[in-house]
């Protein structure tokens, strides 16, 4: 637990243009909390989204899974740190939990050209039939680590290491270019 409380800042700045192409739209999501969770050997998904609702049903959220026994718990509302204590005290042995709110930076990309640009830096397949809304894969866009979310019909959500969030940034815009 962080001794000091974080004063998060967007990397990105104070107005970003979001929304520069006709076919896709590109937005940082700003505000909500990113936990990474792990479990032993014996923890399954299942398990850790009733253990959630059991001790911060307020929080609600969603479940990535970036690997096995690896969740990032991601929500939209802010958690004090106090909070954050609490939960962390009502884990169970088989559990850990790190705040990764300060590391790790959302974006959202939506529209109906998004697979096209996605396409153009990642290897993986995100036809509506074989990557489902909820799912979850880590892959590169680029030579940037990321994992995408598919959050609903043409929505992705991608969630990079802070360090790397202006960079692809500035990535997806050259990618969607085309579609101005």
């Amino acid at each position: 637990m962080r001794d000091f409380p974080l004063n998060i800042v967007s990397p990105f700045p104070a107005k970003p243009a979001a929304n520069g192409h006709a076919a896709v739209h590109i937005a940082p999501i700003g505000d909500g909390f990113v936990f990474h969770v792990l479990g032993n050997a014996g923890a399954t998904e299942g398990s850790l989204k009733k253990l959630i609702n059991d001790i911060a049903p307020e929080l609600g959220g969603a479940l990535c899974s970036p690997s096995p026994h690896q969740w990032f718990w991601i929500g939209s509302c802010e958690v004090s740190q106090d909070r954050f204590a609490e939960i962390l005290a009502k884990l169970p042995d088989g559990f850990a939990m790190t705040d990764q709110t300060h590391g790790r930076v959302r974006m959202a990309v939506s529209g109906v050209k998004v697979r096209d640009v996605l396409a153009k830096g990642t290897m993986i397949d995100l036809a509506p039939d074989v990557f489902a809304v909820g799912q979850s894969a880590m892959t590169q866009i680029g030579q940037i680590g990321a994992m995408i979310t598919r959050t609903d019909d043409d929505c992705f959500e991608i969630m990079v290491l802070r360090s790397f969030a202006v960079s692809l940034w500035d990535e997806l815009h050259h990618m969607a270019a085309e579609f101005k």
